[in-house]
């Protein structure tokens, strides 16, 4: 697998109306790393794992009631992401487009 820098600008929906945010991704090899940046806070990604086209990883967003712990899992497309993040206020859809388009 050929190593990558990516950057998806994302939408999520919640109950609140949808929120936007940027995910930063570094792939290399199976490993995954890189930052999430939703609710106007950024936060590292924690324990990325690449099989594929999927991704597999889990952070900490910081949000205005504190830290909400989450785990996600995404598909990659050639320009567009299609993910999940799973905590314990629920599960959020999120869809998002690559900033630069079709490189490395």
């Amino acid at each position: 697998m050929k190593n990558q820098n990516r950057t998806y600008m994302l939408e999520m929906e919640t109950p609140l109306g949808k929120r936007r945010g940027v995910l930063n991704l570094i792939l290399l090899g199976d490993s995954v790393s890189g930052d999430l940046t939703l609710f106007t806070r950024t936060a590292p990604i924690l324990e990325g794992h690449r099989s594929g086209d999927r991704l597999t990883f889990q952070g900490e967003m910081r949000t205005l009631v504190g830290a909400l712990p989450y785990e996600a899992s995404a598909a990659l497309g050639e320009d567009s992401l299609e993910m999940e993040i799973s905590t314990a206020r629920g599960q959020y859809k999120v869809r998002g487009i690559r900033r630069e388009k079709g490189g490395a």
